[in-house]
């Protein structure tokens, strides 16, 4: 086994080619996800969200059972949104963008400052606002 040259990687690829087979998977996985779940995504965001701290939920009024479940899906789905956002920085996607949906839809503790840190970053901030207007919503108000 030679570690020289290429030949080692070549060796290894081709004796793993499974693992190109599911990065090229995630890869094509990811690139639909960023183009259709991300607009849907950040224009489900309320326009008032980085300014009202205030957050009540109507469904734990009504079934404390159904808000656990809910939230519990809720953050399954913003941590796979995390994960995906953070390969999506190496792959194609739109990795940012994905990081901050998915902190957006889970909860812990210090949420809302990192969140407000986040949007404030110019770039981001034009971002969503572009896929915002795309979807018909109005801007979001820092």
């Amino acid at each position: 086994m030679e570690i020289y040259g290429l030949n080692f990687l070549y060796d290894w690829l081709d004796k793993n080619t499974y693992i190109l087979f599911y990065l090229g998977m995630s890869s094509i996985l990811i690139f639909f996800l960023s183009i259709f779940g991300i607009k849907y995504f950040a224009s489900a965001i309320p326009a008032d969200y980085f300014i009202n701290k205030k957050r009540f939920s109507r469904l734990r009024e009504h079934s404390v059972v159904l808000w656990l479940i809910y939230k519990i899906i809720k953050n399954l789905l913003g941590y796979i949104f995390i994960l995906i956002g953070i390969v999506a920085l190496i792959l194609p996607g739109q990795g940012v963008l994905m990081i901050l949906i998915g902190l957006i839809m889970s909860d812990y503790p210090g949420k809302f400052n990192l969140e407000k840190k986040i949007i404030s970053t110019s770039t981001i901030r034009k971002g969503v606002n572009w896929l915002r207007r795309k979807s018909g919503v109005e801007d979001l108000r820092l």
